[in-house]
């Protein structure tokens, strides 16, 4: 459910407690049951008119006392009863079959036969006798055989990775988050494509740092927009994905990370370098942490490429700022799993991670194929090697009209709402991700959906007076 509107009218005080009071008593008469939709911020702050923060702040006021529930990506939700739990993981649509057989929302990669893979190599572990360095405090957040194996796998792009140089996380997006934590303060800005990874939308709030969004094109960020950005405002460091951008699917050629690199160097901008797709892509241009080793960090993990469930991220910093990022590593978890850490170091080196790579690549092929042969004739932007596809709507299709009637169906997808960063308009615009538990039969049914959806354009709407 997301028309609910509040009346504000007669209320006192601050708008957001307002809002979040409106919030209980809805839920409190029947208006909210458990497993609406509250509006998109940005809508109700529209509708209110009121700024986007305030409903922000109301939202989570709204969250603490135990209302609703919610996640970057997916919206926000009425809980059932205090603290209750919804249905799929905390989420619930109740035009969705409880399989979520068609939800291609989350960019996860395709189950494999990984768990057999696991279970020789704990068995190759479980042979040996002493095990006990497994179990022990890393005291520099990570055995040196497990950094010298990120060293080998960071090496394969083609980027100067001493092992010194080198912290282990618990995935890709941690890295990015303690990346963070080590180059700014709260209320520092922060620049960003102005579409870009719902993790670090939620990571900058969690934070208090202001993401501000710099344009794009069909390669990624402008050079041009970034120094203007750079410009107009104090940042501390710029996040992107110059390899199969997040949801765009955009990839910068040489020139264009050549001239990234030089406005960041010029501009004494730091560079959080996302190359989680990186090793997924044949002959890419080198990632622009080799061209300015100095002035950035560069993120890159184990989870896209051969297992979701296989948390290691891997974090290259400058040498000056190594020890401040493996500090932050032990004030968020101390160290990353060593048993973890041993797997993927054994899968980097025996050849079951190439292994799972290839397997990953040609079932992202045949997803890729399936998705755009539904979808001929319409504006998307693919790689085949990749989870995602981004899906521009042809007019008179607005984003959140066209989530609604797929929803209706049974079909779940991610509009360009929620990878805007602040107060941009979004596109009119959905990504479809190909991965996750779907079948093929499931992936083709979802994608025929998709595209009858298109044909036959948006269902009467009712007049306005």
């Amino acid at each position: 459910m997301s028309i609910w509107l509040p009346d504000l009218s007669s209320r006192n005080g601050p708008k957001y407690l307002a809002i979040a009071d409106a919030v209980g008593e809805a839920v409190s008469n029947g208006t909210l049951v458990p497993g609406d939709k509250l509006p998109p911020q940005r809508n109700l702050a529209y509708d209110l008119g009121v700024t986007l923060g305030t409903v922000t702040r109301a939202y989570q006021e709204a969250r603490r006392r135990g209302l609703v529930d919610g996640e970057v990506g997916r919206g926000t939700y009425v809980l059932g009863g205090l603290g209750a739990q919804l249905p799929s993981g905390g989420f619930a649509s109740a035009l969705l079959s409880n399989d979520n057989r068609l939800d291609f929302s989350l960019a996860t990669p395709s189950p494999c036969r990984g768990g057999e893979l696991l279970a020789d190599t704990l068995k190759q572990i479980a042979t040996e006798r002493h095990l006990g360095h497994l179990l022990t405090y890393q005291t520099d957040t990570a055995m040196y055989r497990h950094l010298e194996a990120a060293s080998s796998w960071i090496g394969r792009s083609d980027v100067d990775a001493p092992a010194s140089r080198i912290a282990l996380t618990n995935g890709a997006q941690q890295g990015i988050m303690l990346s963070l934590m080590t180059l700014a303060r709260s209320g520092d800005v922060i620049l960003s494509e102005s579409l870009t990874y719902p993790g670090v939308i939620h990571i900058a709030t969690q934070l208090g740092l202001q993401l501000q969004g710099v344009a794009m094109d069909d390669e990624g960020m402008l050079p041009g927009a970034l120094d203007d950005a750079c410009r107009r405002m104090t940042a501390r460091c710029v996040y992107l994905m110059p390899t199969l951008q997040n949801p765009t699917t955009a990839t910068m050629s040489l020139a264009r990370r050549q001239a990234i690199a030089e406005v960041a160097r010029r501009r004494d901008l730091y560079i959080i370098e996302d190359d989680i797709w990186g090793q997924m892509i044949e002959n890419q241009p080198p990632p622009i942490s080799s061209l300015i080793p100095e002035r950035s960090f560069y993120v890159t993990s184990l989870s896209k490429c051969m297992a979701g469930g296989l948390r290691i991220g891997f974090v290259l910093a400058p040498e000056n700022r190594i020890q401040a990022l493996r500090t932050n590593v032990r004030v968020s978890n101390w160290m990353t799993a060593p048993l973890m850490a041993e797997i993927a170091r054994r899968w980097i080196y025996d050849g079951t991670g190439d292994q799972l790579m290839s397997w990953q690549r040609r079932e992202n092929r045949n997803r890729s194929e399936i998705a755009i042969e539904s979808l001929r004739g319409f504006p998307v932007r693919h790689v085949l090697e990749t989870l995602h596809l981004w899906l521009e709507l042809p007019a008179p299709w607005r984003a959140n009209e066209f989530q609604k009637e797929v929803e209706r169906q049974g079909v779940r997808l991610l509009t360009a709402e929620s990878f805007t960063v602040g107060r941009d308009v979004a596109p009119h615009a959905v990504r479809i991700c190909t991965g996750g538990s779907n079948s093929l039969a499931d992936i083709k049914q979802g994608m025929d959906i998709i595209a009858d959806t298109l044909r036959n354009g948006p269902g009467a709407r009712t007049a306005v007076i």
